[in-house]
Order: structure tokens, then sequence, then C-alpha cells
């Protein structure tokens, strides 16, 4: 059993195996980076290029976290354990779902990870790299096991921490849980951006792999030309949304409407919705498979929005001078939502920054204080 073989040592082991622990796993991804990639996207139904930015992005959060460990080994100002064994629940498709930011920074921290499976051999490859990465730092192979289902996780007695993939859902005996959010981004341009340069961002936006974000701006003619760019760009084959055969999930009943003609064998993979339409069915974003442009009809709906909206993995904010005002009541309300958020940039990517890993890491340990006894202490 992983509580009994695995937890101890790994707990015991210090920062710098530990970080040689990532430094395998991350050598054993660049040894199949021609191929894992491909046969992850075939297990997940999306674009081969998703998941190859997928598998680099995992790598660069392996290197992050390796190098937090070994800058932060030094500081004995408090001292802190790891929880203990952590359970990954909820669903993925591929490798990459299976091994996210979070189940590797639970390792890092310490913790084995026991997460559930899927009948997808890129994940079983996966799971062989990490025991193999284990074995050869004198861990225990065990440390990254897999089980059938959630319930058969979370009923295991020695599970001190739980990492929900699909966002928060219940958990026995109050565990600690962290909702891995599903990278949705929820992108605000706001109106002088917005007037000074809608076709740059119309560009853009649809120019990174999977990208399929909400993006919210006020009508107007600003608004009006980030539409055309959009559809535009549609139409040139420009899209990166594809891999996704699903509706767009309109609301029903509103005056919403596809933007681009859908391709063979696939859904419209971007739409317009007016914000009253979200602001009455918030859920509406993490229902649909499609990118969202929302119409605001002014200041105050595209903040109620920026409140609405959430919890989020990234929020990006579009501003140019004359935003400032805006933008000072906007802000505030993303930095409660969202984990990341990006300035004048798209990307739902969370960046593997020395500050992110290290966070990350962090919420797998807790803190232990020694008390010495009165008459003895010095």
């Amino acid at each position: 059993m992983m509580h009994m073989s695995a937890a101890l040592p790994l707990a015991l082991a210090g920062a710098e195996q530990r970080a040689r622990l990532l430094d395998g796993i991350g050598a054993a991804l660049d040894g199949v980076r021609h191929r894992l990639p491909r046969q992850a996207a075939s297990d997940a139904g999306v674009e081969p290029a998703i998941a190859l930015r997928q598998h680099d992005m995992l790598r660069g959060w392996l290197r992050s976290l390796a190098g937090a460990l070994r800058a932060d080994a030094a500081d004995e100002r408090q001292r802190t354990v790891p929880l203990g064994p952590v359970a990954a629940v909820g669903a993925h498709g591929s490798a990459y779902g299976l091994a996210g930011i979070y189940a590797m920074a639970a390792l890092a921290a310490g913790c084995p990870v026991l997460a559930r499976a899927a009948p997808a051999p890129s994940c079983t490859e996966l799971a062989e790299l990490i025991a193999a990465a284990a074995a050869a730092v004198q861990l225990p192979h065990t440390l990254f096991e897999l089980a059938d289902d959630d319930d058969a996780l979370l009923s295991r007695r020695a599970v001190r921490g739980v990492i929900c993939r699909a966002g928060a859902r219940p958990v026995p005996r109050l565990l600690p849980a962290l909702a891995e959010l599903d990278g949705t981004e929820a992108a605000f341009v706001l109106p002088c951006a917005l007037n000074g340069r809608a076709e740059f961002l119309g560009r853009q936006l649809l120019a990174q792999p999977g990208a399929c974000p909400v993006v919210v701006a006020i009508d107007g003619d600003g608004f009006i030309d980030l539409r055309e760019a959009i559809i535009d760009r549609l139409a040139d084959g420009g899209d990166t949304c594809t891999g996704r055969p699903a509706d767009a999930a309109l609301p029903p009943g509103s005056d919403a409407r596809l933007l681009g003609d859908a391709r063979e064998g696939q859904a419209a993979v971007f739409a317009e919705v007016p914000a009253a339409a979200l602001l009455a069915a918030p859920h509406l974003c993490s229902a649909r498979r499609a990118g969202l442009l929302v119409r605001c009809a002014d200041a105050r709906e595209l903040l109620a929005l920026a409140w609405a909206l959430g919890p989020l993995a990234c929020a990006s904010l579009h501003v140019a001078a004359g935003d400032a005002a805006l933008s000072a009541h906007v802000l505030p309300a993303l930095e409660l939502a969202a984990r990341h958020i990006h300035v004048n940039r798209f990307g739902s990517a969370l960046r593997p920054t020395p500050a992110a890993a290290l966070d990350a890491i962090g919420r797998f340990r807790r803190p232990v204080f020694h008390h010495a006894e009165g008459a003895h202490a010095n």
C-alpha cells in the first residue's frame, strides 16, 4: 500500500533528492517529446499542437518546481512537513491531465499521489516514466499510483489531501481540497484598448493553440471591429479552438450568434452573447466548449461580469492609457476570481515562475511547531 511503502520515505527525502526526482521526470519527458504528445492528443481528441504545448508547459513547471526546492532548501525559519498522500480526482483525458501542475507540486512537496486512472495509453506511459524516475533516485516507485475511480481514492484512510481536477467537489473527512481549475481564461478588454487595437487583438486571440477564452468588452465601434477580426480569422482557417466537437452552449432565448461557419465534423468555435445572458447564468462559461465574445451594454455590466465569473485559473486585462479609472475597479475583482492575471496578453497557461512554483509546493506542506517544556527550555 502507498501509505506504507512511499509516504514515509518521500516525507523524509530532502529537498535535493526531491528536486532530482523532478529532474528525472523532466528528462524522461524530453526523451518522449517526439511521440507522447501525439498519443496524448489522440487520447484526448485534441490537436497535436495543443498536446505539445501541454507537454512543454509541464516540462517548464518541473524545472521551476525543482529550482524552487533548491532555492528554498536553506530556509529554516519555519519547519514544515508534507501533508501526506494526496488523491487527484476528477476526469481527465490524457497524460497531461493525469500529471497536472498540482500533482507534480505534491510530489515536490514530499506527498505521494494517488491519481484516478484513465483508459488512455499516454496515462499509463507517463505513470511508468514517473515510477522509473523515482527508482533512479532511490525513492519508492509507488509514490505515484493509479486507481480506478474517485470513490476508491477518497476511501483510503491514508489520504490527507485532495486535488479536484474538475473544480470543487465534496470530499470526506474535511480533507484539505485544492480545485485544479480548467484553464478557462476570461479576457477583459477595456474601451481605450479596444478602440485602439481591436484588429490586432482579434488576431492575437486566435493565435494560441487551444485557447477558447471568454472575451468581455463594451459594445461600440471597437467591439464591432473585434468581432469582424475574429470572423475574418475564422474564415482564414486561423481558429485554434478546433478538436472540440461540441455545441457552444448558447443561452436559450438570447440574441446569441455563432461567429464563423461550423467545420466538417465540428461545431462553430466562437459565439457572441450579451452580457445579460451570462450574468443570469454564469455557469455557461464553464459548460461551453467554444470561445465566447461577450457584449456589454456599458461599464457597469462589464464590472458586474468581472465579479460574477470565477473561480478562474487565469484572467487577462487589456488596457491603454485612458483605461486607468475603469481598470482600478476591474482589477480587484479579477484578483479575487483568478490565480494568474495577464496584462495586455492573451493566454490561459499558468506560467511556471519561481514564485508560482514555491506557492504550489507550499499548498502541500503544513507547519510543525516544537514547544520546549518550561523548566527545561533554553
